[in-house]
């Protein structure tokens, strides 16, 4: 006969009941209390680290590399506690500067440092930021760049397999040449290397001849002639050692050359939303830094210039005349071309514009 039966027909003592009773119920709550116990050390244990493969084209001593990029690594791993880890590769180690895009989305790469340029009609409405005489210095184009991707959504569609973590320019653009061009007709049959095919329009237009090539190629093509000249900003005659090969620049701020830092999602994905958070105040800062830096890398290019006996010259008034009365149709060109492909271009040329207002006397 069971032990409930027993207990039903009144054949064990109701004393043993309560005890047996009492007791099952403390092995219960025991059990729960164990079970709700996380194991020992369990809060305790480490988060995962997320290591990081940053790729970008600049060569190793370039002050974007050695003051921004390797900083804000280290700053993102102690504010991280070492959970987060970026390796930064410079000067194409990792992947070469025309496959970096695609390297980003990929995955074979988590961030990409890139210009735009370097794949042609892939974001065509950055592409914008580059018509000429738009900006005055490199700190103006840089915050006009920023804003104008926080509010342009059209401009955002162009981004949206990846997470954008900074959006800027370089320093403006000059002529860098070895032979003197001290007017418009000057420029006539010269082999000009251009940065993107915006400039390859520009170029023809002033009668030069355009040649498409990548800044890390300059320096051979200069050297052995290939190329009679490129429009590049004057920094480059230091961090890419063009003033071995360079005669003449000739200042105008013709352009500001778009440049990305953009992330791979997954890669971001992998992140907590805490260090997402760390990662996000962390580059609050790269906007105006990195415009500072630039204007100072343009004030240096220039001293370099003179102690390189590279002759520093600009065009009189009325030659920068005949220089808009060649380009400035361009830009219609290039508007409608956009806009015929649906794009939302002249909403981001005039927001540019007002932008460029907006900043055009910030210091």
């Amino acid at each position: 006969m069971s032990w409930f039966r027993r207990v039903s027909r009144g054949k064990v003592p109701t004393w043993c009941v309560v005890v047996l009773f009492a007791l099952a119920f403390s092995i219960a709550g025991c059990a729960q209390k164990e079970a709700a116990t996380p194991p020992a050390g369990g809060e305790a244990q480490p988060a995962k680290t997320v290591d990081l493969k940053l790729a970008h084209f600049m060569p190793p001593a370039h002050p974007l590399h050695t003051e921004v990029l390797e900083p804000w690594a280290k700053e993102v791993a102690e504010k991280t506690n070492g959970r987060v880890k970026i390796y930064v590769y410079p000067a194409n180690e990792l992947v070469g500067a025309t496959e970096n895009v695609d390297a980003t989305l990929s995955g074979a790469v988590d961030i990409g440092l890139v210009l735009p340029a370097y794949t042609p009609g892939r974001f065509p409405l950055t592409s914008i930021l580059e018509f000429p005489f738009l900006f005055k210095s490199p700190l103006q184009s840089n915050l006009v760049a920023w804003e104008l991707m926080q509010t342009q959504p059209g401009l955002q569609q162009e981004y949206k397999d990846f997470k954008v973590l900074w959006y800027g320019t370089t320093d403006l653009g000059h002529f860098l040449v070895n032979k003197p061009v001290k007017t418009l007709a000057d420029l006539k049959g010269l082999r000009i290397r251009a940065p993107s095919t915006i400039y390859n329009d520009v170029l023809a237009a002033l009668g030069a001849v355009p040649v498409t090539m990548p800044v890390s190629d300059a320096y051979d093509a200069l050297g052995k002639g290939i190329v009679d000249g490129t429009v590049l900003p004057a920094s480059t005659l230091y961090s890419f050692k063009l003033k071995e090969v360079i005669k003449y620049v000739v200042e105008m701020n013709m352009y500001a050359t778009p440049l990305h830092m953009v992330m791979n999602q997954n890669s971001w994905n992998k992140l907590s939303p805490e260090d997402q958070a760390v990662m996000t105040e962390t580059l609050k800062s790269f906007p105006e830094k990195i415009g500072r830096l630039y204007v100072a890398e343009d004030e240096h290019g220039r001293k370099v210039a003179q102690e390189s006996n590279i002759a520093l010259s600009s065009l009189p008034p009325e030659e920068m005349q005949k220089f808009h009365a060649a380009i400035d149709p361009l830009i219609e060109k290039w508007l409608s071309d956009m806009e015929a492909k649906g794009l939302p271009a002249r909403q981001v040329y005039e927001a540019a514009k007002s932008l460029a207002a907006k900043y055009e006397n910030v210091k």
